[in-house]
């Protein structure tokens, strides 16, 4: 068996995986960052989720950041509209966070249950994977989003 090589693939999201000794590990969203991200994520600061769980037009504007990883190419104003939560769904799919075939185009419960998948990988946050914002639940999205570029 050889080694594989690093595979860049586009199927409806960016996909990055490294095959070593025939095993496949995928990368997180995280790693992804350097690849492609909106040039206008660079001036958009912390957000301060992280400490009071209370989302705000930063907290927005990173998840957009996000979005903008699997290709979301709409303004990052932090107005949350269909093409940003599909960008979302579609970068946390990436890391296997997002396990809906539909990338729906809304804040539906599948994207806040991996937006909360991510947060637990990431180690900020213990509460349950049930799709439904509540303060921990910010808390750990803006810890990870403020740390994934």
């Amino acid at each position: 068996m050889h080694h594989n090589k690093h595979v860049l693939a586009l199927v409806g999201a960016l996909v990055v995986s490294l095959a070593t000794a025939g095993s496949v590990v995928q990368t997180t969203p995280a790693d992804a960052a350097t690849t492609r991200i909106s040039a206008a994520c660079s001036s958009v600061p912390t957000t301060t989720t992280e400490h009071d769980g209370v989302p705000g037009p930063i907290f927005t504007k990173r998840l957009q950041c996000l979005g903008s990883m699997a290709g979301y190419t709409g303004p990052i104003d932090g107005v949350m509209g269909p093409n940003s939560w599909t960008g979302v769904a579609r970068q946390l799919a990436t890391g296997g966070y997002y396990q809906s075939s539909v990338a729906y185009g809304f804040e539906s419960p599948e994207v806040i249950a991996a937006l909360q998948r991510w947060a637990a990988a990431h180690g900020q946050y213990s509460g349950p994977i049930d799709g439904v914002w509540g303060p921990n639940s910010y808390r750990g999205a803006a810890w990870a989003l403020n740390r994934a570029f």
